[in-house]
Order: structure tokens, then C-alpha cells, then sequence
């Protein structure tokens, strides 16, 4: 008989004892706290578990909240046709002519 124990990602630690079985087996076991799959087999030594640990936490599902923008979106910075043109009318070299295709 083999005797260790076995610890799941959820945090639960089982004791796990290994024997011989009267034939072969094909079976697995699952966490019964988290249902993950521990281990798998296809032998006549086979795993019987106990659990010993409970998770120190509770598993939960992460829930996701759709928030209001943290930041105001402003109003993009450009120039009006008429800002344009009134700018090229005084000489603005900085001035960008319209389009008037």
C-alpha cells in the first residue's frame, strides 16, 4: 500500500492511499471542492481519496462591472472652414486654405 497526499490548485490537500486492485481499472477522481481532475488511471493500482484540507478561501467567480469613464472625452481641435478662411484672409501663413475640390 502507498500512502502521500495530493494537493489541487484550489488550495484542498486530500490523503491519498494507493493499493492493488482484484482487476484492472479505468477511472479518475475530481476535486469535490473545485471539480478540477486530479488524477486519471488505467492500472490495477488503484488511488482512494480523502480530503484532509479545506480551501482557506472560497472559490468564486469573478463578476465584471462596466464603469463610467474615468476621463471626459473633449471635443478634437480643429479648425472650422470658417476659422480657415478668415485666417488666410489676414495673412496667417500658419493658415491651412480649404478644400474646394
Amino acid at each position: 500500500m502507498i500512502e502521500k497526499q495530493r494537493q489541487c490548485r484550489c488550495g484542498a490537500i486530500y490523503y491519498r492511499i494507493e493499493a492493488m486492485a482484484p482487476s484492472r481499472e479505468i477511472d479518475s477522481f475530481e476535486c469535490t471542492v473545485c471539480g478540477a481532475t486530479l488524477e486519471k488511471w488505467d492500472t490495477a493500482w488503484v488511488p482512494t481519496y480523502r480530503l484532509i484540507v479545506e480551501p482557506a478561501i472560497e472559490i468564486v467567480k469573478p463578476t465584471i462591472e462596466i464603469a463610467e469613464p474615468a476621463i471626459e472625452i473633449a471635443e478634437p481641435a480643429i479648425e472650422t472652414e470658417q476659422q480657415v478662411d478668415t485666417g488666410a484672409q489676414t495673412g496667417d501663413c500658419n493658415a491651412i486654405a480649404p478644400d474646394r475640390s
